[in-house]
């Protein structure tokens, strides 16, 4: 695993890169971050992304928090047109590396991740062949206070989405994942949404070890992996 720095407006923002052995190109995933950022979780997705074959590239989007704050903590500060802006600028390192099959970039990402891979999908012309939601909260807020949700630029993303949500989760309630959905359909965006009824929010992470958890994060991560490949 590397890591890179891009320049955003005089601010390094790191990026945690995991590759495939060998010259390429390999097809790449843009890994949006959860809320606990570059934690273990993060670095075992990129791992799991790299075992599958794909060049998995994570941008560090807590890079402006202000000192005295850390992990989770940076959320609050995150903005939507700066996350935008950083998603773009990896997107396009990612299509420039020579190991990176250009036409093949996918977005993917758990939790505000999720939030982030479909705003991304939308908002960022990267050529995204694919998106992948994991449980995406906060859909319906503005984060930045800066204007509109990432709900109403839904009907923008122009690749197949496949989502994967527990029916116990909150945040995204299942009445929100049907919101997400009913947008969707009405922009004719091709996508797919698994549902899994004994699971709440997280259920990927391996800090949920109960049984019905871990059988709806292989599942997920199974489907995800086929989804990809095609």
């Amino acid at each position: 695993m590397e890591t890179v720095h891009l320049d955003i407006h005089g601010h390094a923002m790191d990026m945690l890169i995991d590759a495939p052995a060998g010259d390429g190109p390999h097809p790449a995933v843009l890994l949006m971050f959860h809320r606990g950022g570059f934690d273990d979780f993060t670095k075992g997705r990129l791992a799991a992304l790299c075992e599958g074959g794909f060049l998995a590239c994570a941008p560090n989007f807590y890079h402006r928090c202000p000192d005295g704050h850390e992990g989770g903590d940076c959320k609050q500060f995150l903005k939507d047109s700066e996350i935008i802006e950083e998603t773009r600028a990896a997107a396009d390192y990612l299509r420039a590396r020579p190991d990176v099959a250009g036409n093949r970039l996918f977005i993917l990402g758990h939790c505000m991740g999720g939030r982030m891979a479909l705003m991304g999908a939308a908002r960022v012309d990267a050529g995204f062949r694919g998106c992948v939601v994991f449980y995406g909260g906060g859909m319906f807020l503005s984060w930045g206070d800066e204007g509109e949700a990432p709900i109403e630029w839904l009907g923008e993303i122009p690749c197949p989405v496949i989502g994967f949500f527990g029916d116990h989760d909150v945040n995204p309630s299942p009445e929100d994942v049907n919101k997400i959905d009913a947008r969707l359909t009405q922009a004719g965006v091709p996508h797919t949404f698994h549902r899994y009824p004994d699971v709440g929010h997280g259920f990927q992470n391996p800090a949920h070890d109960a049984p019905e958890t871990r059988a709806a994060s292989q599942d997920a991560w199974e489907k995800t992996l086929d989804f990809l490949g095609k």
